[in-house]
């Protein structure tokens, strides 16, 4: 069954724990780029506005459904979208009527893009994952394709954040790439909500290795389809291969009481 998250205007739809929005793509980032006043910070309220978590869920973040902190991350976002195949048909088994797949490797640009028509500039954008020197690579592609101006990068392997979250409030980005994985991405989103600046904060996975060419997309054919795993797959068999096994498990189990709910 379909639900409306209160005072947001978002439907969404149950798949195990999580509520996934229900919607095309275009309509989740023309939703996301709306969070952002172009007078200054997400949410309309300024520099000081708090963070806009958004959230992808895609094979990872089923595999991890019986984590209470990610569960409760996930329940705390401003929204949580499909970024993977298996999502978008576990909530049409539940009654999603519209969703569609948004891999963050396409609405990552997306976004940027159009938050610098709203904006009328360049976003301002931080980076955050990956080892060192990934994320201040991925910045550099992103300032060349898309014009956005880089305010911060940093890789993910910090024992104390500290600086980090006092340069993001220094910085004061418009939108902050999370790539440390599902679920520590969203994780820590949630347990530093407090001291992100009030920027839209976007969890992408591995999208910096996309971004700079260490990993490739699939032909475009299997993006289509929907099943680009395959791709990923053959690039990455010992590390994905355990996760995609999973994967096929999580999903069905998930689909009979999802057919149920409906």
């Amino acid at each position: 069954m379909s639900s409306r998250i209160q005072g947001g205007g978002v439907t969404t739809v149950p798949v195990g724990p999580f509520q996934v929005m229900d919607a095309t793509r275009a309509d989740f980032v023309a939703h996301v780029v709306g969070q952002v006043d172009p007078a200054g910070g997400a949410d309309g309220s300024g520099a000081a506005a708090a963070p806009v978590l958004v959230y992808a869920l895609h094979v990872g973040g089923l595999n991890a459904r019986r984590d209470a902190r990610f569960v409760e991350a996930m329940r705390r976002a401003a929204v949580v979208y499909a970024d993977g195949g298996s999502v978008v048909w576990l909530a049409r088994l539940a009654g999603a009527q519209v969703i569609e797949r948004a891999p963050t490797t396409d609405v990552g640009w997306d976004i940027v893009r159009e938050l610098a028509v709203v904006l009328g500039r360049p976003p301002r954008v931080a980076l955050i994952g990956g080892p060192e020197g990934l994320a201040e690579r991925a910045g550099q592609v992103l300032a060349q394709e898309a014009s956005v101006e880089v305010v911060l990068s940093d890789h993910g392997f910090h024992d104390d954040w500290t600086q980090t979250l006092e340069s993001l409030r220094e910085t004061a980005p418009d939108l902050v790439l999370v790539g440390l994985g599902a679920p520590a991405e969203m994780v820590w989103s949630e347990d530093h909500r407090d001291r992100l600046p009030g920027a839209v904060v976007l969890t992408v996975g591995g999208w910096f290795g996309h971004l700079v060419g260490d990993e490739r997309r699939a032909p475009r054919v299997l993006r289509r389809s929907g099943v680009e795993w395959v791709a990923r797959l053959a690039q990455s068999p010992r590390r994905l291969g355990p996760r995609y096994a999973r994967g096929l498990w999580s999903s069905a189990a998930m689909s009979v009481p999802a057919w149920r709910r409906r």
